[in-house]
């Protein structure tokens, strides 16, 4: 199991949250780490939008590429899919309250004081690896 310690090594060195958490479940679903880390790139920091934490959206990345459809009409793997996504969002909302990147953080990255304020203390650093690491461990639990 990746560590927080290197999550926040690799936050150092220019991956994002999304990125560390989708590049460590590629291999899991027949992807290369690089690949995972390419096909997260977008999504890390809430998406710079105050949107769904980037932990989560690697998270659910892979479980899409793992459950999704890709039959037209396939209700029954849809609704698979869904089900294992709803699974993830209810243990890490169970466990941290929220999904969203000012909701755990209590900052919102859009604003340039808060995101300075991240900055300044390390927040990114110190709290982001914690949900990285149990959305990886959640979901190696959900995808097998």
């Amino acid at each position: 199991m990746v560590s927080e310690e290197e999550i926040a090594e690799g936050f150092n060195d220019g991956f994002d949250c999304a990125m560390a958490v989708f590049s460590r479940l590629a291999p899991k679903v027949g992807l290369t780490e690089d690949q995972g880390k390419k096909l997260a790139s977008c999504f890390g920091v809430g998406m710079m939008q105050g949107a769904v934490c980037g932990a989560v959206s690697g998270a659910l990345i892979a479980i899409g590429y793992k459950y999704g459809n890709t039959e037209p009409k396939d209700i029954s793997q849809r609704g698979l899919c869904l089900q294992k996504r709803q699974e993830f969002i209810d243990k890490f909302v169970e466990e941290f309250k929220n999904i969203t990147c000012p909701g755990l953080l209590g900052l919102d990255l859009r604003k340039e004081d808060d995101m300075e304020k991240a900055h300044k203390q390390g927040i990114l650093s110190k709290i982001c690896p914690k949900y990285c690491r149990r959305a990886i461990e959640i979901t190696e639990g959900i995808i097998g």
